[in-house]
């Protein structure tokens, strides 16, 4: 089972870049950070994460799993299946694994995530997992093609609930990972 050592920065340029910068400096494995605005996130290649402050979820974690570089894509299935799997479990959401890197409720998108590593040779050294949830935004505050968790409940949600909701799924599928060397 995975430790997650949770950070709160109120802003960022980007979790993600965080993360990356810290697993340089060594940062064990099992090391979140989440915001409530970054000025800079990202998304796949060439795409930006936009996100209005305080309403949703962004957080990137740091895993230093046994893959070798080219298995890095498979942490993004992971990824998103453990956002599925607790949207669905503790909200009644049901959300598609839309590849490469998306959920999807119907035709709009709900979560994004975006893997990026640092690899030597054959050994992926560190892997690090942005994932972006919208959870309490407004219509208004989001692209056309997007919904939040309220705009399909009506209800609110703690932003710190559902990271340890995530956070659970991610590492159950982690440890499965590790253990078996196959995705679920």
């Amino acid at each position: 089972m995975i430790h997650f050592d949770i950070r709160h920065v109120p802003e960022v340029s980007s979790t993600n870049t965080v993360v990356l910068e810290e697993a340089h400096q060594g940062a064990e494995e099992g090391l979140v950070v989440h915001t409530d605005f970054q000025t800079a996130g990202r998304g796949k290649p060439g795409s930006q994460w936009v996100s209005p402050r305080g309403k949703n979820l962004l957080f990137s974690a740091l895993l230093r799993p046994p893959l070798r570089p080219d298995q890095a894509p498979f942490l993004t299935q992971i990824a998103c299946r453990a956002v599925a799997k607790a949207l669905k479990e503790k909200y009644a959401i049901d959300a598609d694994f839309k590849r490469p890197n998306d959920l999807m409720i119907g035709p709009r998108k709900i979560c994004g995530t975006l893997v990026e590593s640092l690899s030597s040779q054959n050994k992926l050294e560190a892997a690090v997992i942005g994932i972006g949830l919208n959870v309490n935004a407004t219509a208004e505050e989001l692209p056309p093609e997007a919904t939040s968790m309220m705009l399909i409940t009506g209800k609110t949600y703690s932003r710190e609930d559902i990271l340890e909701d995530v956070l659970e799924e991610l590492s159950d599928r982690v440890d499965e990972l590790y253990k078996t060397g196959t995705i679920r």
